[in-house]
């Protein structure tokens, strides 16, 4: 029976939810155009209600157009936390509006997109302002005079105006660099009146995010209908080139790049190219940008995940200059004095000179170990200078990471060179050039290798306390300091992703503010081989996989000796374990996550799907929708199979349903 009313409260009349994760541009329906189109969700919610689940999860969904190609199809770098992306534009609602000759080349078109494996981003983001701007000129003076657009507009029109004027900009100006966009540099909110005087481009992209809205908050409510909850993704992060970082720069240290220390994903950090926030300012007005940003969030959904949470502990800030993160530090952090270094650790910073410890250490065996012996004079040559007592320094030119990037140079000497940059022990704090931080990974450094037992051991001590203890209060306050003005903004349950390098604290704040932790089975938080799901607290989100993670079947190829291991010890089955994953063991380790204590479990649809011998994808490998260690992944997965056929599926369906039964969260 359909129900108009749905509690997805802690401990509400309903304990347990079970959903499935997707990004719409993977989603794939007989009228899609290449892409999943947010009239999609709609069918995914029929298959979601059939098979007895009831949360969809989908990935951000702001417009992210900055270099106007597939680098855009990265979903978490939006350039407005309020725009819909224009991708999800379903263009065939204005089917009869259309030529015959435009509805004849738009099935050419949709038919060589969707015979496509996986999403070609460039030619169907074109193919969907190329019928937007017709939509517009057949329909725009129409819909401009409905009681519903004029609303629309009404409630949304300061960041509508930014938009539009930011987005007319981008396109003359071929670039999003506002930074180079001359008279234009600054935001002026008068800026809209005038260039309305020159164009009638803008109208276009405010009737385009009509239309998405519309299209949107219909798919939504067709949801709420069947009784299914939305949980969308709020990014930690903005583009620099946006209209945020336009409209309000002094919200942000542009200066700076946000992303993650090394772990599991990426051994040498993450580097996201977002600007960091300046937490200063933004408390100022009680946190005011983000109540609007969640605010117009919680118009479409019911949930959200709140991604890196551990960036409103701090977040992980590298120098503008820098490609890998490695050279990053955390901020806030309480910073170490000279003074400290030596009296508490007894390190002789100041006496063996602070260079030794802050400048990059190379001498002749280390460019040897690095590059190869046959490749060290052309290295030095090149460039670094000889400074005396055998070290050497990087010439100016090449300075810095940024630099050696933009050099045209074989890989492995890009590499090397990174590597040689980043052989320091300690770096400047960014705000207070006489404190300092140590390096993430000072320990697997060549530079570390050089000292003797004795003042190893003295440095990994620092280490320790510094990234382990010393901040431990002092990032706790600061996530009290924002995450309740954050959370408590609207009423859409909030779910954290708490993965990576997490301090002891992160829990026990997460749990008192009600913000459901992320629990993935194969990524403990401790010493553990794998997590115990048996142990998982009530307010969780148990998922099998991420879309920054390998889907479970490839998961299970990736090494024989831990799933060896996980076949024994955690299912519990005798013998060898199998090369590939079968349907059973899929079976019974999805069996074990939805008998979890968690008050959600939401699986990625790979994973549901390879239950199925009929449905699962010969290729898991190639189910993965992110590799995070790249930063220019290009983000195209697409489901290989048409939603209809899932959910006319009745046996595939019912067995779902049934299957979910059994467990603890019952439909």
């Amino acid at each position: 029976m359909v129900t108009n009313t749905f509690s997805i409260e802690p401990y509400g009349e309903k304990a347990y939810h079970t959903g499935i994760a997707v990004p719409v541009f993977s989603l794939r329906t007989e009228n899609s155009s290449g892409v999943g189109q947010f009239s999609d969700l709609k069918k995914l919610a029929d298959f979601t209600y059939r098979s007895g689940m009831d949360v969809i999860q989908l990935l951000p969904i702001n417009d992210t157009t900055t270099f106007m190609d597939w680098r855009d199809s990265y979903p978490y770098r939006a350039i407005s936390v309020f725009a819909l992306h224009p991708l999800y534009l379903d263009i065939h609602e204005f089917w009869k509006s259309y030529t015959k000759e435009q509805q004849a080349k738009l099935l050419i078109l949709e038919s060589e997109l969707n015979s496509l494996e996986k999403i070609d981003y460039e030619r169907c983001l074109a193919l969907k302002w190329e019928y937007a701007q017709i939509i517009y000129q057949n329909s725009a003076v129409k819909y401009q005079k409905t009681k519903a657009y004029q609303q629309f507009y009404k409630q949304n029109e300061e960041w509508l105006k930014a938009y539009a004027c930011f987005s007319y900009l981008r396109d003359i100006n071929k670039s999003a660099n506002f930074l180079a966009w001359g008279k234009n540099v600054n935001y002026d909110k008068n800026l809209f009146d005038k260039l309305k005087k020159e164009t009638s481009q803008l109208d276009l992209y405010i009737f385009v995010q009509y239309l998405l809205h519309s299209q949107l908050t219909e798919a939504v409510d067709y949801c709420h209908k069947l009784g299914i909850a939305l949980k969308g993704d709020i990014a930690i992060g903005i583009a620099h080139d946006s209209v945020d970082a336009w409209t309000h720069p002094e919200l942000f240290h542009l200066d700076k790049q946000a992303g993650a220390p090394p772990d599991v994903f990426a051994v040498n950090g993450q580097n996201w190219g977002f600007p960091t926030y300046n937490w200063e300012k933004m408390a100022e007005d009680g946190y005011d940008w983000w109540k609007k940003r969640l605010t117009a969030m919680s118009n479409y959904f019911d949930a959200y995940r709140l991604d890196h949470i551990l960036g409103f502990f701090r977040i992980w800030q590298m120098p503008e200059n820098s490609v890998r993160g490695l050279l990053g530090q955390f901020s806030p952090a309480l910073a170490l004095s000279a003074e400290e270094i030596e009296n508490n650790y007894g390190i002789p910073f100041r006496q063996w000179g602070i260079e030794r410890f802050i400048i990059p250490f190379i001498k002749d065996w280390v460019i040897d170990e690095v590059f190869g012996r046959d490749n060290r004079d052309w290295i030095i040559q090149t460039f670094l200078d000889y400074i005396g007592t055998g070290n050497y320094r990087f010439k100016a030119e090449f300075n810095n990471q940024k630099a050696i990037e933009n050099t045209q140079m074989e890989n492995w000497v890009r590499e090397g060179l990174y590597k040689l940059q980043e052989n320091v022990i300690f770096l400047k704090d960014d705000e207070n050039s006489e404190k300092y931080h140590p390096r993430i990974g000072l320990l697997s450094t060549i530079s570390f290798r050089e000292f003797g037992d004795d003042y190893k051991g003295r440095l990994e001590r620092l280490y320790n306390d510094y990234f382990y203890g010393r901040n431990y209060d002092f990032w706790k306050e600061k996530a009290y300091e924002k995450l309740p003005a954050l959370k408590n903004a609207t009423k859409m349950l909030a779910c954290g992703e708490d993965l990576g390098m997490v301090p002891d604290n992160v829990p026990d704040v997460m749990y008192h503010l009600d913000i459901l932790r992320l629990i993935i089975e194969r990524m403990p938080a401790d010493e553990r081989f794998v997590s115990s799901l048996s142990e998982v607290p009530y307010l969780s989100v148990v998922t099998t996989s991420s879309h920054d993670t390998s889907p479970l079947r490839a998961w299970w190829e990736e090494n024989h000796d831990l799933t060896q291991r996980y076949y024994n010890e955690v299912m519990g089955w005798y013998g060898e374990a199998p090369n590939y994953a079968s349907v059973e063991i899929i079976q019974e380790i999805i069996k074990r996550n939805l008998n979890s204590n968690a008050m959600m479990v939401i699986l990625p649809i790979q994973d549901w799907l390879a239950m199925s011998e009929h449905f699962r994808k010969e290729n898991a490998k190639s189910e993965q929708i992110n590799i995070p260690a790249d930063s220019y992944h290009y983000w195209n997965y697409r489901l290989h199979c048409n939603l209809e056929a899932l959910i006319e599926n009745q046996e595939w369906t019912d067995f779902l349903k049934s299957f979910i039964k059994e467990s603890k969260r019952a439909y």
